[in-house]
């Protein structure tokens, strides 16, 4: 089954979007987004990690 994806937009300042144009060209990230859902998804888990918890064992009854 695919992943159902919502679309997010971010509106970032310039200099931000450069330095994030150059950290994703080095580092094994394919592309902006792909580094912003690791980095929102890293975020959570360190900062709420019940909610996250408790979202993935909700996921996973549905899918049984």
């Amino acid at each position: 089954m695919a992943k159902e994806l919502a679309n997010l937009n971010v509106r970032v300042p310039v200099r931000l979007k450069i330095l994030l144009e150059k950290y994703v060209s080095t580092d094994m990230h394919t592309n902006i987004s792909e580094f912003t859902r690791e980095a929102l998804r890293e975020k959570l888990l360190r900062e709420a990690p019940e909610l996250c918890k408790q979202l993935f064992e909700e996921a996973s009854a549905t899918n049984e």
